[in-house]
């Protein structure tokens, strides 16, 4: 049976990504997110949005299993359209349930971990 132990949110703010064009500073997008997750958001008509939620995504989850990790330490995907997350040198077996949202020029997201 899994036990909650954390709960992080976090609100990322799309026009910061927004200056920051991919084209222009792909190593800057490089720092945050693996390869995969860019493939996912240049996909989009506004890829910014979908970079704000999954840098949101991100953040959350530091602050939901409070251990010292690199944001390319964790992997946001999205399974039958719902988010989730895996993080890559996993020493626990964490599991996750996600909800990121897009509002305007806002993303926000929620993380709530669990572990064995």
């Amino acid at each position: 049976m899994f036990k909650q132990i954390g709960i992080g949110i976090d609100i990322a703010d799309v026009e910061k990504f927004e200056k920051i064009k991919f084209e222009k500073k792909p190593e800057f997008y490089k720092k945050i997110f693996l390869p995969s997750e860019i493939v996912y958001c240049l996909k989009y008509k506004n890829p910014y949005e979908r970079f704000a939620g999954k840098f949101a995504i991100k953040e959350a989850t530091i602050k939901a299993i409070k251990e010292n990790i690199s944001l390319l330490d964790i992997e946001t995907v999205h399974l039958k359209s719902k988010p989730n997350v895996n993080i890559l040198k996993n020493k626990k077996k964490y599991k996750f349930q996600v909800s990121v949202s897009h509002e305007k020029k806002i993303a926000v997201a929620v993380v709530i971990s669990f572990i064995n």
